[in-house]
């Protein structure tokens, strides 16, 4: 996930995959942190969700059992259904 797509992101995509996989035990960061990424990831989850099962029906496409947070970022950005407003805030489309 490039700075371009998730602007101000401060950690690697494997520590962003870790924290919203429960694997926090693995991750150097402070405990607010890991609750904005959670609470992050938990704000966008049904969206990201809801365009996966669209790409299914749509396209057929087909994702793996359970998608990484990776696979499913990409997807929403490949579709062009990322949006952001300028200081760098998710704010999913109503589809």
């Amino acid at each position: 996930m490039p700075d371009i797509v998730i602007p101000y992101k401060r950690y690697s995509v494997e520590t962003i995959e870790k924290i919203v996989e429960g694997k926090d035990e693995e991750v150097v960061c402070e405990e607010s942190t890991l609750r904005r990424i959670r609470a992050w990831w938990a704000a966008c989850r049904l969206y990201f969700e809801s365009i996966l099962t669209s790409l299914r029906e749509k396209y057929g496409m087909i994702f793996s059992g359970r998608p990484t947070p990776r696979e499913i970022v990409r997807a929403v950005v490949n579709t062009n259904l990322w949006v952001t407003y300028p200081i760098g805030v998710f704010v999913p489309m109503k589809i």
